[in-house]
């Protein structure tokens, strides 16, 4: 009874080894190794030596971790260019791969795949190319149709799907492998809450991008029910980039407290348009939502006497921030912008940085104003 029992946990420490041996390709003769393991009861010791050696090499072993990343297609540039989102996905393997601090004995490699913007279908068809591959994690797509269908297929599968921008999170939500480095909407919907009660604002002009906007600023939306205060929605124009007609009425209405929600390309957009009716003097007073105000050049509006405040996730006074920033901006590794689009050149949006693999720097939410308080 012993002597089968030993056997067939003989059987099972062979399984796992020769696992091990298939997963990190090493060339062993296993007809070899077998023989040594069941002559075990002959030669004890000289079995037990070889499984010590087997692990010895299973242990040094130089792990290869093999990641997948979908990204959409960059909607201005030329065809196969990359969206920020992915050149710092790349930025971010090469770096890990250099620092063997990070991850000691194991490499990152990894296989990225381009789509259409909105296109579920081709979302879902990279995604099992990728897994098919193997690949232990899948980064992306950023937009919501397709990155609710990679979803669906990495949570059946029990593979880890990360994203870096905001996504709507149902109360039942049962996607356990789903990661989103985006802070929860609703906490960034109460900041701005508490920061039209800190104004001491009664009547608040809400202008949103898309729908989801409105997801996003719900707590501010049931303000009224709630507190003294008057709430306006409008919504930017889905078919063109020119808000002057939105911004002529809000003019003519006199609404001087104004939250954009929107990316801060719009946003830049929106300033360059308000500076030339006349709206960006001390009387406005702006919030906006995107936490990438930061990458506007504010400089032609530094002597408007105009209110801007916004909220910034990258705590730029963190060395290791600063240091990963400085290499971005050094490398240029992201696309100038165009001359007349109203931002910085060399800056790491917030989105860059999330897809940005080295995740040991976590920062809280930081609340800035334009001007600077003295």
């Amino acid at each position: 009874m012993k002597h089968s029992s030993f056997l067939l946990h003989l059987d099972i420490i062979w399984l796992y080894y020769s696992k091990l041996l298939q997963v990190f390709s090493f060339d062993v003769n296993k007809k070899v190794l077998k023989t040594i393991c069941n002559s075990v009861f002959e030669k004890p010791v000289k079995f037990l030596f070889v499984l010590f050696r087997i692990k010895k090499k299973v242990l040094n072993v130089c792990l290869s971790i093999f990641i997948g990343g979908i990204f959409e297609c960059v909607e201005s540039g030329p065809t196969g260019a990359m969206g920020a989102e992915e050149l710092a996905f790349r930025f971010a393997v090469n770096t890990i791969n250099r620092n063997r601090t990070l991850l000691p004995n194991t490499t990152l490699t990894y296989d990225t795949q381009k789509i259409n913007l909105y296109d579920s279908f081709e979302a879902s068809k990279k995604a099992c190319d990728q897994l098919s591959l193997g690949v232990a994690a899948i980064f992306g797509p950023s937009h919501s149709s397709s990155a609710n269908a990679v979803q669906s297929i990495c949570n059946a599968l029990g593979v880890p799907h990360i994203q870096t921008r905001w996504k709507h999170q149902v109360s039942d939500n049962k996607d356990s492998f789903y990661v989103s480095l985006y802070p929860d909407f609703s906490s960034l919907s109460r900041a701005i809450l508490d920061l039209v009660q800190f104004f001491k604002w009664k009547t608040v002009t809400v202008v949103y991008d898309d729908s989801t906007g409105l997801i996003r600023l719900q707590e501010l939306i049931k303000a009224p029910s709630r507190y003294n205060l008057r709430l306006k929605i409008r919504q930017l124009p889905s078919d063109t980039k020119d808000a002057k007609p939105l911004l002529k009425e809000m003019k003519r209405g006199k609404e001087f407290h104004v939250i954009f929600d929107c990316s801060h390309e719009m946003a830049a957009g929106i300033l360059k348009q308000g500076l030339a009716m006349g709206m960006m003097t001390e009387y406005y007073h702006y919030i906006f939502t995107t936490l990438d105000l930061f990458a506007l050049d504010v400089e032609p509006y530094r002597y408007s006497g105009v209110n801007m405040t916004g909220f910034r996730i990258l705590n730029t006074e963190n060395t290791q921030v600063v240091s990963i920033i400085e290499k971005w901006s050094m490398e240029r590794l992201q696309a100038p912008p165009k001359p007349d689009s109203g931002l910085l050149d060399g800056f790491m949006t917030t989105h860059s940085y999330k897809g940005f693999l080295n995740q040991s720097i976590s920062q809280p939410i930081n609340v800035f104003l334009y001007p600077q308080k003295q």
